[in-house]
């Protein structure tokens, strides 16, 4: 989920870092006409027509307004549309566009639009209003020469105009009338870096990706700082093409912050989490409070099990934008609970809404259930929506933990067996079956459960590592223990959970020295009370007492009720 939440994105064009367009309102949600704008406008009106305020119009304009503000919207607008085309007035068009606009009345909001600009031809608020009317009616060729005398009349905003066109269009734009008005448009404009970049954009909407391609590069090389047509550039190639193409471009762009997020992005879903920290830091190192660049880092960080930097990265991205980074609570609370700080991880679950709101009750029962609170965590769990068979199994699984950390483990078995009659060779329970047996001492179970989750998912790394740990511990087969790791290691070559369980089995083969080395690596990766237990008894093994004393306590102060630590001592009379 955090590698999710990293890599969310829009997968339109980038809106480039552009000052926004203040001339042309967004297509898909016309509003009523700017007080101040229009206030402004007013004293610029002239040639305004002499008609007498007769009885007949005052009572007009009294209809207009009562039936507005008794919630009579199509009588008030259809009224006032009268009034306009009866004065032709165009601060009566402009109140009548105002009335047909907020009643959502558009097609009769046009109308008193033009007979606003018939009124006041000079008016840019009433060109920009129908602009905005014609755009979201998909009357693109009508709204042409709008879009041509804003630009006429405000050359200073082109620029920005062409960076940010591709905003203007909804979901129901016809994406090749679009392609039309966007060439007419540009054309005038061969030079201009954001004219080529619009072009490009409504080329790669319509299906014409090798033409956008070339476009953005003649974009980058008008205006090679601009990271618009790069970033677009690598969206639209394909995701083998991608890396090479964003690491080319950051040596040509060294100092352009946003490439190098996004590069780092993209190493994310490479899985290179040592490189993509390594962007995220520099981008720190230019901007400390980059908010991409703080929670890429956090995120990379606790994917890497490292909790001290995860902590200080999201805690400072939630410091700065506590709103748009609400959801990061969840993964501070992550962080909580892999620092055994159960108190505070339930804390800040319970404060997660939204999507996350579901992994954090599921976070939150397994808490519980583990602290010993059984009723809290079945309460929790009842709440639980099966809305599908995932979530049925997700279910399933969660009240097996409870059971499972309860130490009530043949409930917890049968749980899990009732859950694969309902839903015969699911991997997931499978899996779970196969710990619970284990921790039953029933060997033969948990063999033949890892088994065949193998033979349905042969790619599994937890599946490879969980059976070749297994055969690993029970001392036993370690030559297809051995084969079993190293295929999971080789698809996970950082993950220290597989280098606990290699070295592991290093130490079954009588492989000491090797054995604490890849120990040693797996207990710096992550703060873990099994892989404290094993590290300190390898030590232990090789006469390091005095360090194998060392790791223990510093496990058992975190965890003193830990299983693994307390039968590593029974054995060894550590303490």
């Amino acid at each position: 989920m955090a590698l999710a939440w990293l890599l969310g994105g829009c997968s339109t064009a980038p809106a480039p870092q552009a000052k926004p367009v203040a001339a042309v309102p967004v297509a898909s949600a016309p509003a009523a006409v700017d007080n101040d704008q229009a206030s402004d406008d007013d004293d610029k009106f002239t040639n305004l027509p002499k008609i007498e305020l007769s009885d007949e119009l005052l009572i007009r304009f009294l209809v207009g307004d009562i039936a507005l503000q008794r919630g009579g919207g199509q009588l008030a607008a259809q009224t006032w549309h009268d009034l306009a085309k009866r004065t032709h007035d165009p601060r009566v068009a402009k109140r009548a566009t105002e009335v047909a606009i907020g009643t959502g009345q558009l097609g009769l909001a046009r109308e008193d639009t033009q007979i606003w600009i018939d009124a006041a031809p000079e008016s840019q608020p009433a060109k920009q209003v129908m602009l905005s009317l014609l755009l979201r009616a998909n009357r693109l060729d009508e709204a042409k020469p709008y879009l041509e005398s804003l630009l006429q009349a405000q050359p200073k905003e082109i620029s920005p105009f062409f960076a940010q066109l591709h905003l203007l269009w909804d979901k129901s734009t016809d994406r090749n009338a679009v392609l039309k008005l966007t060439e007419e448009l540009t054309a005038p404009y061969p030079q201009l870096s954001e004219a080529q970049f619009a072009h490009a954009v409504a080329l790669a909407n319509v299906g014409q990706t090798d033409e956008a391609l070339k476009l953005l590069d003649k974009a980058e090389a008008l205006k090679p700082n601009w990271e618009a047509p790069v970033l677009y550039h690598a969206q639209l190639l394909p995701e083998q093409d991608r890396l090479d193409y964003l690491q080319a471009a950051q040596k040509r762009h060294p100092k352009l912050v946003s490439l190098q997020a996004s590069l780092a992005k993209e190493l994310v879903t490479q899985k290179r989490f040592a490189e993509a920290r390594v962007l995220y830091e520099q981008v720190l190192v230019q901007q400390p409070t980059n908010l991409e660049a703080l929670v890429g880092s956090g995120l990379v960080s606790l994917q890497m099990h490292d909790l001290e930097t995860a902590d200080k990265r999201l805690g400072a991205a939630i410091k700065i934008a506590p709103t748009p980074t609400s959801n990061l609570r969840f993964y501070m609370a992550q962080i909580a609970e892999e620092r055994h700080r159960s108190d505070e991880a339930l804390g800040l679950y319970e404060q997660v809404e939204g999507e996350m709101k579901p992994f954090a009750d599921q976070r939150r029962i397994r808490l519980l259930a583990k602290a010993g609170r059984v009723q809290e965590a079945l309460a929790l769990l009842d709440a639980q929506a099966t809305s599908d068979d995932d979530s049925k199994v997700e279910k399933i699984q969660l009240n097996a933990q409870i059971w499972r950390e309860a130490k009530q483990y043949p409930k917890a078995y049968q749980v899990l067996s009732d859950g694969l009659l309902a839903t015969p060779d699911n991997p997931d329970l499978l899996y779970d079956r196969s710990l619970v047996a284990d921790l039953m001492d029933n060997d033969a179970a948990a063999e033949k459960d890892l088994r065949r989750m193998l033979e349905l998912q042969p790619d599994s790394v937890q599946g490879l590592n969980a059976l070749g740990y297994t055969l690993a511990n029970r001392n036993r087969a370690l030559e297809e223990a051995a084969k079993l790791l190293e295929a999971a290691i080789a698809k996970e070559p950082d993950n220290p959970v597989i280098i606990d369980s290699i070295g592991w089995l290093r130490f079954r083969q009588g492989k000491l020295k090797e054995a604490r080395d890849l120990l040693s690596r797996a207990h710096g990766l992550m703060d873990d009370p099994e892989i404290a237990a094993h590290y300190a008894e390898v030590l232990w093994a090789l006469g390091d007492k005095a360090t194998a004393r060392k790791v223990y306590d510093a496990a058992l102060q975190i965890d003193p009720a830990n299983d693994s630590l307390q039968e590593t001592n029974k054995r060894l009379g550590i303490r």
